[in-house]
Formats: C-alpha cells, structure tokens, sequence
C-alpha cells in the first residue's frame, strides 16, 4: 500500500497529531490507515490516548483546531471589551482654556454623531467658529496624539510626553 496525502489528512484529523508523526505511522505500517491508529494510541501519541478521551465522531473538526491551537475562542470578544472600556475612559471635550461646554465619553461622543451624521458634521463646525477647540483626553486628562495611536502599538503620545522629548 502507498502512502498518500489523503491519508495523511485522515490520519491526522481522526489521532489529532500533526503531519509528520501520521507520515511516519503510515510508513511505518506501509499506508494501512487502522495499524498506523493502533500504533499511534499504544504509544501515547494521539490527543485522545493521552487526554484519556475515545475517539469518536462526537468530538468536531472545531474542538480538534481549538485543542491545537493556544489562544483561546473569546480572545477577541475580550479584545472588544477592553477597547470599549478604554474608549469610555476617554473623553469628548468642547471648550477653552478656561471654559468647558461639553464633556462626554468617547463612546457616547461617537454614538451620537454616528445617528445624527449630518446634523452632528455641522455642530462639529460651531465651536471653531467662536474660538472653542475640540478635543480628546484620555483617562488621566491629557490631550490624545492620533497620529502616534493608529502609527504603531507603542502607548500613544499625551503633551507631557511631548514636553519630555523635547527636554531631551
């Protein structure tokens, strides 16, 4: 019997191993898919044999993939949840130096120009008209640097860290 990439595939999905130990079973027992399983389970290599698990039909293709890989399924839902508690964190800010007219977190900020876009485009306009600035502060108060956020992973830049760098 020959070995073929079909086999290798099937070997794999049904002992949970990776390629090269379901090549070298099915070499070793010239392609016979069923010696190359016994092999495998007596010598502790398949995820079941050594998880204490039968093999089955019962376990899926998804929970096969989710076993060899190590990050976890909710890793991007965690991903979102921290984004949007940062983005909460963060505030929408109307105003001067001396005189604040509005103050709301980003993502309230962001919802509502979202369903009022076109009346919200012409609001953002207002305050620059009568000498007020728009501005974004992070949790600890500090104006946001957009370009140094969506540029790298690096923590993004405030003023006080400007001020640093240019001490240097």
């Amino acid at each position: 019997m020959s070995v073929s990439l079909e086999k290798i595939d099937m070997l794999m999905e049904r002992a949970n191993i990776s390629y090269k130990e379901a090549k070298e079973a099915l070499e070793k027992y010239d392609g016979d898919m069923v010696e190359a399983l016994i092999y495998l389970e007596a010598s502790n290599k398949t995820a079941f044999a050594q998880s204490g698990q039968k093999p089955g039909r019962n376990t899926s293709r998804h929970e096969r993939h989710t076993k060899r890989n190590s990050k976890p399924d909710n890793d991007f839902f965690d991903d979102v949840k921290k984004f949007f508690e940062k983005m909460h964190k963060t505030s929408f800010v109307i105003g001067n130096k001396s005189k604040r007219l509005l103050d709301i977190p980003l993502t309230l900020a962001a919802l509502l120009i979202l369903f009022t876009m076109p009346v919200s485009m012409f609001l953002l306009i207002l305050p620059y008209l009568f000498g007020f600035k728009i501005s974004i502060l992070d949790g600890e108060g500090k104006n946001m640097d957009f370009e140094k956020v969506f540029q790298s992973n690096d923590p993004p830049k405030t003023e006080a860290n400007e001020d640093e760098d240019r001490k240097a």
